[in-house]
């Protein structure tokens, strides 16, 4: 089986540890990877890729002009071609798209390929968006869930489009890291769009008043989710900017984000963010804007939960984590188990392996039944 994976530049460099660890599954399983990846978001080099280069990858241009989409179909599939060092396009069986900017181009990839294609419905907003796909006709569609309430929504819009889920999977390292140590200095990693300021705005609030009974506290920030919201002057209004550090990409460099206590996504957009499960694998306690688009996010299994724009309610939960150590690193504990339970890398590889062979077979393939 040939697979060609397609991400928009957004999807590409939030999520190229998820691209990457699914490349490797797939290629253990004998499918042959293809990587498709935004101009964008390949200006850096393989430095974007922290490490995680795709073994075969092509770029596109992804800042397309309007009603170009079968032109760069075009000269994208002829460059795989010459990626593969073949006269001709070989057999493209899948089509997988990550990132719903990417999805009017890998649909054209899929009709003119003869493929089937897999939409990743990694957000809520993109649930309207694949609702058209019905109204269109597209055949061979798939869309992938990666998450039980993307695709208890999908299921019930009643369009008849084919859904699998497929559950996003990390690796659980064999220890989890000891958060709030006694003498270190408790660290918060704040990620998020900076999209909803009010909620980001409401999260720095209750930080600032829980930290006035942690003055060591250290807060590092993902520096595009403080621009966007303009979290850098809330931060100095509060007396905050002190504690305050702005890291570039924090989200996605991963190997940083894990050393810190507490991860907080303040913002509720219906995203699944498998840094979340990262962070979670590591032993890292999760507070986060309660979301009910994101069912791994459980209030008092797997996080501390508080709604989006209540400032005192994330002084509270802040707050509590902070002063209640034993408590916290039961809820980190606790995470961690419903990670290693339920949401394993290599289960995220066997559906997709699953998806794609519905697609490709003539004769369906049973899936157990869902309630």
């Amino acid at each position: 089986m040939h697979t060609l994976i397609l991400a928009d530049a957004l999807f590409a460099s939030r999520e190229r540890a998820l691209l990457s660890r699914l490349e490797i599954g797939l290629a253990d399983e004998g499918v042959r990877v293809l990587h498709a990846i935004p101009e964008s978001a390949s200006r850096s080099g393989p430095a974007l890729f922290g490490g995680e280069v795709f073994t075969r990858a092509v770029t596109y241009p992804d800042r397309a002009i309007p009603f170009t989409t079968g032109l760069r179909a075009r000269v994208l599939l002829a460059s795989i071609a010459r990626a593969l060092q073949a006269d001709e396009l070989p057999d493209i069986d899948v089509v997988h798209v990550f990132g719903g900017s990417a999805w009017p181009l890998g649909l054209e990839l899929a009709r003119r390929a003869g493929a089937g294609v897999v939409l990743e419905v990694w957000r809520s907003g993109l649930i309207a968006q694949a609702r058209t796909l019905r109204l269109r006709g597209d055949a061979d569609v798939l869309l992938a869930a990666p998450d039980t309430a993307a695709e208890r929504a999908l299921l019930a819009d009643g369009s008849g489009s084919t859904v699998r889920l497929t559950p996003w999977g990390v690796y659980t390292p064999p220890e989890p890291r000891e958060i709030l140590r006694p003498g270190r200095a408790p660290a918060i990693m704040l990620i998020g769009t900076g999209l909803d300021a009010k909620a980001v705005h409401a999260c720095f609030a209750g930080i600032a008043e829980a930290a006035k009974s942690a003055p060591d506290l250290l807060v590092f920030a993902d520096a595009l989710t403080a621009r966007r919201s303009g979290a850098w002057a809330i931060a100095g209004k509060l007396g905050l900017r002190d504690r305050l550090s702005l890291i570039e990409e924090l989200e996605s460099r991963r190997d940083l984000l894990v050393q810190g206590d507490i991860l907080v996504q303040p913002e509720a957009r219906g995203e699944q963010r498998s840094v979340i499960l990262e962070a979670m694998a590591a032993g890292m306690a999760v507070a986060a804007a309660a979301d009910p688009m994101v069912h791994i996010l459980q209030g008092g299994v797997t996080c501390r939960l508080a709604p989006s724009h209540d400032a005192s309610a994330w002084s509270r939960v802040i707050g509590e984590m902070l002063q209640n150590p034993v408590a916290t690193r039961e809820l980190a504990r606790r995470g961690r188990d419903y990670i290693r339970e339920n949401r394993r890398a290599s289960e995220h590889v066997r559906t997709v392996l699953a998806a794609y062979q519905w697609l490709t077979s003539a004769e369906p393939i049973a899936f157990a039944s869902r309630s």
